[in-house]
């Protein structure tokens, strides 16, 4: 006589196989995911690299005099990220973060009175940030010697604060001019 699978048998072994297939199928969503906000994450380092080196390079020229780099402005201004905030009980980002970020930018870049040879702003070409909205903030204590410098780039503005932050230090190596010395 031959043992043939019961009706029952033949069910769970159907049932077992399809919440396999969809545990795996899930997990296909999940990798779509992970994969939008890895290609997000990378555009994001290349334009904080793109903003964030030219800066550096400028504030450490060693042709930046102390009495121009000793009096570097904070920007876009003294509460730093809070600048970026329409609404600060609802942390409402304003609505063009990236004008206040070139705002800042372009302040530090004329404080330091260095000429001709570095960007007045930031140029990122679109295929590096893609639709990447930009916030920088550049903080200096003033006869401080040392400017902290922090970026983000996010696709929606509102989530900017869930954002990589982007963080460096420049230390004044320029000419003293008579006006004291650095930290």
């Amino acid at each position: 006589m031959k043992r043939a699978f019961t009706l029952i048998e033949v069910n769970l072994a159907i049932m077992v196989m399809a919440v396999g297939i969809l545990g795996i199928i899930s997990l296909y969503a999940f990798g779509f995911r992970e994969e939008r906000q890895s290609r997000e994450d990378v555009a994001s380092a290349a334009y904080a690299d793109a903003v964030m080196g030219p800066l550096v390079t400028a504030l450490t020229a060693t042709n930046v005099k102390w009495s121009a780099f000793r009096k570097l402005p904070s920007s876009p201004g003294e509460y730093g990220w809070g600048h970026y905030l329409e609404n600060r009980s609802t942390g409402k980002v304003v609505s063009d973060p990236e004008s206040l970020a070139q705002s800042a930018y372009t302040r530090t870049i004329s404080a330091l009175n260095i000429g001709e040879g570095f960007p007045s702003g930031f140029q990122v070409p679109r295929q590096k940030a893609g639709n990447l909205k930009a916030a920088l903030v550049v903080m200096h204590d003033e006869d401080s010697a040392i400017v902290r410098i922090s970026f983000r780039a996010v696709d929606k503005s509102n989530l900017l604060f869930a954002a990589p932050l982007y963080y460096t230090e420049a230390r004044f190596q320029g000419i003293i001019d008579g006006e004291g010395g650095g930290e």
